[in-house]
């Protein structure tokens, strides 16, 4: 085969082609190259596939040991499905090619309490009570005790019949006790079968903490940057830099540029032109695309059909780059896009 192609190692995470073929075949310092479908019969041109043969580049050449190799980058590799068989041309080598399945675009590249109760103890019961009855037997002090009387017997009266024996007091006062500790056990008894007093607790309110304002660079916000309008994800890319991915950046702009956005159109214009490489999305983002004098003119003349004047004046200072330069494709857009 005249000219092989495989994956570049210098960028294993896709998007970028290595084409290689000997020296002698290709002893050039720079070479363009054009692809062409042989399936669909068309040719893969800036904005997809067209009719008309249209050539990327120029590329630069490496020679090295008897090969002379080039890369290619997405504007090619992110449009080629695997296996699929083309034409490739690199300036005058030219060969069949089935697409290799490990050249794969790049990642994410668009296409385009209760109350407690102490109980009362209960009443202790009246003790025994002893002694005896004044006049029961029991001598007064001082007196002496009269011969022949027992002091258990009651002294006989005048008509000669024995007096009846004094009453105990003990019963009385038994019934007094028991009736003093029913009263007590009653009312313990309904003071237990009142409901608990209600427990009234204070509860405070505090207002809830705000919600934490949502982050504009989150992955979900980023994701959808290539569906916001070109104006306002080109501002969430400045203020989000590194967080935006180069796929994210390209995504929304080939969405802005198909949308024919100015901003978009000039700012493919300017990753193309190699001597503007200070916008963020470059230098914070990373996207970079291989330089081209002629799609810069391309798109720098595009933007300013669609209302630029900073893009006019990036094309007025590139023009003479242009035709200075000794590369057809230079040349061409010189005649096409400087005014004369």
């Amino acid at each position: 085969m005249a000219l092989t192609v495989r994956p570049d190692p210098h960028r294993p995470s896709g998007g970028y082609a290595e084409l290689s073929a000997a020296s002698d075949a290709l002893p050039e310092t720079e070479a363009t190259v054009s692809v062409f479908d042989a399936f669909s019969e068309r040719f893969l041109g800036i904005d997809g596939w067209q009719s008309d043969r249209a050539e990327f580049g120029p590329y630069p050449v490496v020679q090295d040991g008897g090969r002379a190799t080039l890369v290619i980058g997405p504007e090619i590799v992110n449009r080629i499905e695997e296996y699929a068989a083309l034409k490739i041309r690199v300036n005058r080598v030219e060969a069949d090619i089935s697409w290799p399945d490990d050249v794969v675009p790049m990642p994410g590249a668009a296409r385009i309490g209760g109350l407690a109760v102490a109980r009362a103890a209960p009443a202790r019961g009246a003790g025994a009570l002893t002694g005896k009855a004044p006049g029961a037997g029991t001598p007064t002090p001082g007196t002496p005790e009269t011969p022949g009387t027992a002091t258990e017997t009651a002294t006989e009266t005048a008509t000669g019949t024995a007096a009846p024996k004094a009453r105990s007091r003990l019963p009385l006062i038994a019934g007094l006790s028991v009736l003093a500790l029913l009263i007590a056990g009653g009312a313990l008894a309904w003071f237990l079968m009142q409901p608990p007093a209600p427990i009234v607790t204070e509860t405070r309110k505090t207002a809830p903490a705000p919600p934490p304002p949502p982050d504009p660079c989150d992955a979900e916000a980023l994701a959808g940057l290539a569906g916001l309008p070109f104006a306002e994800g080109r501002a969430l890319m400045t203020s989000c830099g590194a967080r935006v991915t180069p796929q994210q950046a390209l995504a929304a702009l080939e969405a802005g540029a198909d949308a024919g956005d100015a901003g978009a159109l000039l700012l493919f214009g300017e990753i193309y032109d190699e001597g503007a490489n200070d916008d963020p999305v470059e230098t914070e983002i990373g996207l970079s695309l291989t330089p081209s004098g002629s799609k810069a003119a391309d798109y720098y003349a595009r933007a300013r059909a669609a209302g630029s004047a900073e893009a006019g004046a990036r094309l007025d200072r590139l023009c003479p780059e242009l035709r200075a330069a000794s590369d057809t494709l230079s040349r061409s857009a010189a005649e096409e896009y400087c005014r004369p």
